[in-house]
């Protein structure tokens, strides 16, 4: 969900898309999927108190995936390698959704070993992504074969929505756009990358429009 000009937020702490929300959770269960990966900025709405002080180590531990038992056939995936997030469980609830989401943090190597020994104390499950930085291409092929899934829901921010598009595996690109400008540079977009690189656009095929209510255009785009 963006602005006209493809803002996704203030980036000042301001929320200006909420009066929309409502009709964003209407396009996104026809997505129909059970699977979503959000970043760390944007899950800090489902976490505990950023200020809680992690625990010391009290045993050794393994750079080894952890997965807890099941408790749904919905995934809720939440990038954080540095370890910033606390939880106060192992599941997220949607609004829209009425079972529990199975909470699994995307971590690194380099993800402080204190936070994954708060995690597994916590029995919240953990994957890694990579070493220094997230291979999502290898991320995705992990999520398949350990969890069963064929369709993630990618919901940003906008440097998380980036970093895959850069990997170019995403598929297809919902976009509720609102009948609002912000008129700010600065301000997060839809996608985001900081990294120097070589330009390289990716390409995507119309796939429909439909005009909602309150002046909205849902707009989807397939590879």
């Amino acid at each position: 969900m963006s602005t006209i000009e493809g803002k996704i937020t203030s980036g000042t702490g301001i929320d200006i898309l909420d009066d929309y929300f409502s009709l964003y959770t209407k396009t996104e269960d026809q997505l129909e999927t059970k699977a979503w990966m959000i970043g760390r900025v944007t899950m800090q709405m489902f976490a505990d108190d950023p200020n809680i002080v992690l625990p010391k180590i009290k045993d050794e531990v393994s750079k080894e995936d952890f997965i807890s038992t099941k408790q749904s056939d919905y995934y809720m995936f939440a990038v954080d390698t540095k370890g910033s997030l606390r939880w106060k469980s192992n599941t997220i609830t949607l609004s829209n959704i009425s079972e529990k989401l199975n909470l699994v943090v995307v971590v690194t190597s380099k993800t402080p070993r204190e936070y994954l020994s708060y995690l597994k104390s916590k029995d919240i499950s953990y994957v890694f992504g990579g070493d220094d930085e997230i291979d999502f291409n290898s991320l995705f092929i992990k999520i398949k074969k350990l969890f069963n899934l064929d369709k993630i829901v990618v919901e940003g921010g906008g440097i998380l929505n980036g970093s895959v598009m850069a990997e170019d595996l995403i598929d297809e690109i919902s976009l509720l756009i609102t009948p609002i400008v912000l008129n700010k540079t600065d301000s997060p977009s839809v996608f985001e990358r900081k990294n120097v690189e070589e330009i390289k656009t990716k390409k995507y095929k119309f796939q429909s429009v439909e005009k909602l209510e309150n002046d909205c255009v849902w707009l989807r785009y397939t590879k």
